[in-house]
């Protein structure tokens, strides 16, 4: 039984703590035709209700963490200047941070992941203070400790299940605002090849290359949302879901970016490799794959055809050998933070542009203890994913903490391929991705420990009614109602997926 969460009892009878087995609502259409489960969330139906109800209790942290990622993302400020009075996303990020703290806020437990960032976090401070431009890494060093702040933020503020849930449908709708827009004007410009691509929303995403990355993020995370879910919802409420992830490839598609493109492939060889119905799986990838290829104007294949040859290929080619030849110069903290354009056209070209290689970036201007800092990082990230994964089957099989975390996966699969070709180690794709693998990962532990506080509340009522009725203290109810005394008089120990138990198997008082 250690790998489940429903638990023997003694006397023999079994305390099942998964979530309840949905029942079924009429008239409500899901898949197939089959009428849609009653969700054991209310949240999960995503019905505008009951989301507007649950945020009408929530603290004003989570709506300001909420409103922060509505003007990171969407910059409505850029889009309508005249409410570009303040800087929006900066003053509600501060007004979290404040609320936080003012609500009392409690702190979550510090993990591996917390490590692993603040030792990156070191790392970049110390190549700061040693950099050949000090300040240049200064004067953009708020750019970093900003991510730093966010996910320490995420983490803390988004502290359950159905925050979590809300946050990731805010963040979806957020992505909805531009994968709409950009499969809209690929269309209506007939699905011709543009040397400009498809954008997205200003800023970040404002380049046709940086919104194709977020296209592939947005499409792995939405695709495995609808998956988790999509049992809870009507047919035009999938429908619309359905189109999240479909927009973002049509998105991608309509960029013109060979690494959003490539880094969509990924998504999809990845999510073979991890389904167990391969057969379907490989014919729907193979089907979808066709489509587009069909699909994509013959400009875009040439591009394909020329890579290494084409002049943008052959001039990254060379920005990356020299990036390494960088790293091996300045093998220890790099030549600093944000030192590759000035250092690069001083040293190397003066008409030389950014690395365009996130691991490429990382080496040269943090050096091999940065890079190496940095493949911690993503390794902490699959890890937090993969434990979510295991806390989740110990929770009966939960079907969004599981989906959530391939997703996140999936996500971040997608950043490593695109990223390979961009110069993006400091936008926002890996850090939110990683503050939402962290926050998903502490929904699944605080879940955990829920429920093996109520199993071990559960059998020591058991066992002391059965012992109370046999007149004697200590021990378990054995068959027929006789009491079959424990071999130690301990408590048995709870299985724990991270090694070990989570409770002890000695001798503990009832919990009250």
């Amino acid at each position: 039984m250690a790998g489940s969460m429903v638990q023997p009892l003694p006397g023999g009878a079994a305390a099942d703590i998964r979530p309840p087995a949905p029942g079924r609502l009429p008239g409500r259409g899901g898949r197939n035709g089959a009428p849609a489960a009653k969700p054991p969330l209310a949240i999960y139906a995503m019905k505008a209700g009951e989301i507007w109800s649950f945020l009408k209790k929530q603290q004003p942290s989570f709506w300001f963490l909420c409103v922060y990622l509505m003007f990171e993302y969407v910059r409505p400020q850029t889009i309508y200047p005249a409410i570009a009075v303040v800087p929006w996303a900066f003053y509600s990020i501060l007004l979290c941070g404040i609320s936080f703290l003012v609500e009392g806020g409690v702190f979550r437990n510090v993990t591996f992941a917390d490590g692993a960032l603040a030792g990156f976090s070191v790392i970049v401070l110390a190549s700061s203070a040693v950099a050949v431009y000090p300040s240049e890494s200064l004067d953009k060093l708020s750019v970093y400790f900003s991510w730093v702040l966010i996910y320490w933020l995420i983490t803390n503020v988004v502290n359950t299940r159905e925050r979590f849930v809300v946050f990731m449908a805010a963040y979806f709708i957020y992505c909805l605002k531009m994968s709409q827009h950009g499969a809209r004007s690929w269309a209506e410009a007939g699905f011709m090849f543009r040397t400009w691509g498809t954008t997205c929303a200003p800023g970040w995403f404002n380049n046709s290359g940086e919104c194709g990355i977020q296209m592939v993020i947005y499409f792995s995370l939405s695709l495995f949302f609808v998956l988790a879910l999509r049992a809870y919802w009507g047919r035009i409420k999938s429908a619309f879901f359905w189109f999240m992830p479909l927009s973002a490839a049509v998105t991608i598609m309509g960029s013109s970016s060979r690494g959003g493109l490539l880094g969509l492939a990924a998504v999809g060889m990845w999510l073979l490799a991890r389904t167990r119905q391969r057969v379907k799986a490989f014919v729907f990838i193979a089907l979808a794959c066709t489509a587009i290829w069909f699909v994509l104007p013959a400009e875009f294949k040439q591009r394909f055809s020329d890579a290494g040859d084409d002049k943008t290929s052959v001039l990254r080619l060379q920005y990356w050998k020299d990036g390494v030849v960088i790293a091996r110069e300045h093998p220890l903290l790099g030549i600093g933070y944000n030192n590759w354009l000035k250092f690069y056209r001083a040293r190397y070209n003066a008409q030389g542009e950014l690395v365009h290689n996130i691991f490429i970036q990382a080496g040269a201007e943090l050096g091999y203890t940065g890079l190496a800092a940095f493949l911690v990082l993503i390794g902490a990230n699959f890890a937090m994913n993969r434990r979510t994964r295991r806390l989740a089957k110990q929770l009966g099989d939960d079907r969004m903490l599981h989906n959530m975390a391939l997703g996140l996966d999936g996500a971040l699969v997608g950043f490593l391929v695109s990223g390979f070709f961009v110069t993006v180690l400091y936008y926002p794709f890996f850090w939110i991705n990683f503050a939402m693998s962290a926050a998903l990962y502490n929904v699944a532990m605080v879940d955990g420990r829920k429920a093996e506080a109520a199993l071990a509340a559960s059998r020591w009522a058991v066992a002391a009614g059965g012992a109370a009725a046999n007149g004697r203290p200590g021990g378990h109810a054995g068959a027929g109602g006789a009491v079959a005394p424990s071999s130690n008089g301990a408590r048995p120990s709870l299985a724990w997926p991270l090694g070990g138990p989570l409770l002890s198997p000695d001798p503990l008082p009832p919990p009250k």
